[in-house]
């Protein structure tokens, strides 16, 4: 059954806002609850009585503010009740990558320990298996949000596994204490970017359902001479996460 648009009272309001308040006020009283799919996108049209136009900016609202994902050949995935706090994390250039701790909390440690990495991990740690290195399991919260933000896999060298102590007492960037405690300086970073469904271990620790979808960035930090002195796994929840990034052109490389 569609709905008249604009309903009475609220005349003078965009169609998409009206829209996206109406989805807004059915997924807070349950009728789209957290994990389900909002119907499709010619099934919303036709409920709104509205153009694909309007209905792609109505989500597109919805998305921005954190309460749905969409995926291709999925649909809109239901997220949140409630909009929500959303940290984004703007870079310009390579020492932005480790702004975001700025607006953090200390790490909240799950986990330390040193152990000879398997296969799997040496090809993350692009080393030889049976190496040893210190893997650190963490979370992250920021200020004025309890809700985790991200969950972290750390993997540091043996021989910096000094720092295994420092990192809860220590609000700024990991790699800053290769730099303090072992004067190892990070000159270049690869990252890299993709899509993820949570798994169970993760869902634990970031507080939310198993198989929600979550941003996974993979660092690989690099000092003098490309040695490798530290790898991250972070994987972010992607209702209180985005990222953005701004490249520059030079019009002197063509």
């Amino acid at each position: 059954m569609s709905q008249r648009f604009p309903p009475p009272g609220m005349a003078g309001q965009s169609r998409h806002a009206l829209v996206a308040r109406a989805l807004l006020e059915q997924i807070t009283a349950d009728r789209y609850p957290v994990g389900t799919l909002l119907p499709t996108e010619a099934e919303l049209c036709k409920l709104f009585g509205v153009s694909r136009t309007t209905q792609r900016e109505a989500i597109r609202w919805l998305r921005d503010r954190g309460m749905v994902s969409t995926r291709a050949g999925v649909g809109t995935m239901v997220l949140a009740k409630q909009p929500g706090a959303r940290y984004i994390h703007g870079i310009d250039s390579i020492s932005d990558v480790f702004q975001y701790t700025k607006n953090s909390r200390n790490p909240v440690v799950l986990g330390a320990h040193e152990r000879d990495v398997d296969a799997a991990e040496a090809e993350l740690l692009r080393c030889a298996a049976g190496q040893r290195w210190l893997r650190i399991e963490l979370t992250r919260t920021f200020l004025g949000d309890k809700t985790p933000i991200l969950y972290s896999q750390v993997y540091v060298p043996h021989a910096y596994a000094g720092i295994a102590g420092l990192v809860p007492t220590r609000n700024g960037p990991i790699y800053s204490l290769l730099e303090s405690e072992y004067g190892e300086r990070v000159l270049g970073v690869e990252q890299e970017f993709k899509s993820v469904r949570i798994d169970a271990k993760a869902a634990r620790s970031l507080q939310v359902k198993a198989g929600m979808p979550g941003l996974c960035v993979i660092r690989h930090y690099f000092g003098s001479g490309d040695r490798l002195l530290l790898v991250t796994v972070s994987l972010y929840r992607s209702d209180r996460y985005s990222y953005r990034m701004r490249l520059r052109f030079n019009p002197h490389t063509g």
